[in-house]
């Protein structure tokens, strides 16, 4: 008996372009988070809304969207809704996004966040050039980013 193979097509679609190329639209409320100390406010004890918002001088109309945005990534959790609501670190995020913890990993991400080099704002001029030091720039991008 022979086994027949039937090739299924599959459904081209734009969205993993569209995942990388607004990627650093999910990281900037990571970032911003890091930056404000949120993980380490919440690694003390959950929190109200408007104790966040206090302690980090949020403003109302945005900070419930900020907070959710990273609940739905899993970084906060969150009992009950809207102003009342309660937030609290995942494990993942007091693991290693509370500046008081050694597996702190948030000063990296600031690093990439405030990089100020040729490779991270000139990425074209350093394709387009030749060399060495180009060559080793982009291992170290691509390293970082895979």
């Amino acid at each position: 008996m022979s086994t027949i193979e039937i090739e299924q097509e599959q459904e081209i679609t734009p969205m993993n372009i569209i995942r990388i190329g607004t990627g650093f639209w999910s990281a900037k409320p990571l970032l911003t988070a890091i930056r404000l100390g949120l993980f380490t406010e919440l690694a003390a004890g959950p929190l109200f809304v408007s104790e966040i918002r206090q302690k980090l001088g949020l403003q109302s109309h945005s900070s419930l969207d900020f907070l959710d945005a990273l609940v739905t990534w899993g970084l906060i959790e969150r009992h009950g809704k809207g102003f009342t609501a309660i937030y609290h670190n995942s494990p993942e995020a007091n693991t290693f996004l509370n500046r008081r913890k050694p597996d702190y990993l948030g000063n990296l991400l600031e690093m990439v966040n405030d990089e100020k080099s040729p490779l991270a704002n000139n990425l074209k001029e350093v394709v387009i050039e030749s060399g060495a030091r180009n060559s080793w720039d982009l291992n170290r991008l691509f390293t970082m980013v895979a």
